[in-house]
């Protein structure tokens, strides 16, 4: 006998084009029939969550980002310019850092909000997702950004699913912030790298976290102290991501390190390493759901047990913001009517 009160969630972290990685796994989780009964995501996790969500069919969502890498909308975007070398491996920070000290990103942020115009954002992600409403979804989905005036992370499991996942992507000076309820949103990952917790609060009794961010693995010679500065956030980042990949009961990793950040034409090789690294850890998987055979009082879910002691503490600089009653928009960021409070 099963007993199906089990809920098992799924953690998308952030990482730009090696978010791509997710879609594999989640081909490997569907053939196996691992069941995702609760979605959070953020950055390119949210996206891929998004789509997945929608239609529940990695081979249709495979092929409408394949269809969007290849078309003449995304390439407009001009990402081929940010990706220095196919031979390199610069994580987000020294991308920025080389860009900063060839005077080309400091021109751009005092001409304008950010590199891609809020228009050609918006195009994006129409292209990707449906309108639909998150509540309408038909697995519990959540979307993770920050709200870069109150420092504080904001949870969506309600409203627009186009303007909630265009916050959650918006990284800093590269896309513009959205504006949700008086709020401007930034990138989740800022916050939150691997959504676990959130998976938690939605429900979930067991949750699978997928890695995709490589940050730390940059490894060159600092001798600036610009590079020395970026070198310590990333190290910041790092710290924060291990804690919140700690609370994970299963934690797939792929390999997709030697993928530049900006380089969405890597998609062959981010699916086959999210695919290569979700078939490693089904043993792992697979035995953590034999528990669902147990009574509840009998099963120990680690992750769980870990992130109630945590998540008390942490609903103070978190805000989930209600907007069940808002009506749909696309992703131009225009501040909407909705008056909701800060807490």
């Amino acid at each position: 006998m099963i007993f199906r009160d089990v809920k098992v969630g799924l953690a998308l972290g952030g990482g730009a084009a090696r978010g791509l990685a997710h879609i594999g796994v989640l081909r490997v989780l569907q053939r196996e029939n691992i069941p995702i009964d609760i979605i959070t995501g953020t950055s390119l996790g949210a996206l891929i969550g998004g789509v997945y969500a929608t239609m529940r069919d990695c081979t249709v969502m495979e092929s409408r980002f394949r269809s969007f890498v290849d078309s003449k909308e995304f390439k407009r975007d001009e990402f081929d310019f940010l990706t220095e070398s196919r031979h390199t491996k610069p994580g987000i920070f020294y991308s920025f850092s080389n860009l900063v000290r060839k005077g080309i990103f400091y021109s751009l942020s005092v001409a304008k909000t950010s590199f891609i115009s809020a228009e050609h954002f918006a195009h994006n992600i129409n292209s990707l997702l449906d309108d639909i409403r998150i509540e309408d979804l038909s697995v519990p989905f959540a979307v993770l950004a920050v709200d870069i005036d109150s420092a504080e992370e904001v949870i969506f499991t309600s409203g627009s699913l186009r303007r909630t996942v265009a916050a959650s992507c918006a990284i800093p000076g590269l896309l513009p912030p959205i504006d949700i309820a008086g709020r401007r949103l930034i990138d989740g990952g800022w916050v939150h790298k691997i959504p676990v917790l959130p998976a938690y609060q939605l429900g979930a009794d067991i949750t699978i976290g997928v890695d995709i961010s490589k940050e730390i693995d940059d490894t060159r010679t600092l001798r600036k102290g610009f590079d020395i500065m970026v070198r310590a956030n990333a190290i910041k980042g790092e710290a924060l991501k291990r804690i919140q990949c700690s609370f994970a009961d299963v934690l797939i990793e792929p390999s997709v390190g030697h993928i530049h950040w900006a380089d969405f034409s890597a998609l062959d090789e981010a699916i086959a390493a999210g695919e290569r690294a979700a078939t490693a850890a089904l043993p792992e998987i697979h035995k953590l759901l034999m528990r669902r055979h147990l009574p509840p009082r009998m099963r120990f879910f680690r992750g769980r047990r870990l992130a109630r002691m945590f998540l008390d503490r942490l609903q103070a600089g978190t805000i989930h913001l209600d907007l069940s009653e808002e009506t749909a928009a696309t992703p131009v960021p225009e501040q909407e009517e909705a008056d909701i409070p800060r807490s």
